[in-house]
């Protein structure tokens, strides 16, 4: 069986996003909400690697861990935020963000489809029960940075 390549994928992109979501929500700090949920997006992501972590060691792949504390990039991405507040520049890069985001939020949760897949034709059923709530996670996730790419464009785009 390659279960070990469906998990190591999903940890990667659930790991990869976490640190993604994290640098997004630095870098729009004035936007509150870009900057909160992406934090505990962040966190999501974390606690999703982490409930993968006994199924990755029983089918060999080593467990990736996400950092969670913030580095010195972070803080400077934070202050750079607050001194540019709200411009064409922020706006046009929130929205570029935003896209990036959702593409990563979307790797993550194909990931998720396939593992179930690979997992219920495994008959593993402890691992398809610990996918289910992380892969409604995930679609969430989608829907809420395309719902926020769809407030952010008209105000970026058509209004400047």
């Amino acid at each position: 069986m390659k279960l070990d390549k469906a998990i190591g994928e999903v940890q990667d992109a659930e790991a990869d996003l976490a640190k993604e979501l994290r640098r997004a929500g630095e870098r729009h700090a004035v936007e509150h909400d870009v900057y909160h949920l992406g934090h505990t997006l962040a966190r999501q992501c974390a606690e999703h690697v982490e409930r993968l972590a006994p199924f990755a060691e029983r089918y060999g792949v080593t467990p990736r861990k996400v950092a969670d504390s913030p580095g010195l990039l972070d803080a400077l991405r934070h202050r750079s935020a607050q001194l540019i507040g709200r411009s064409e520049v922020s706006g046009l890069l929130l929205l570029h963000d935003l896209r990036d985001l959702y593409l990563g939020a979307q790797e993550a949760e194909i990931g998720w489809v396939i593992l179930a897949q690979a997992a219920q034709a495994a008959r593993d059923g402890e691992l398809l029960q610990a996918i289910g709530p992380c892969h409604e996670a995930a679609e969430t996730r989608a829907k809420w940075l395309r719902t926020r790419i769809k407030v952010t464009a008209p105000q970026v785009l058509a209004t400047g």
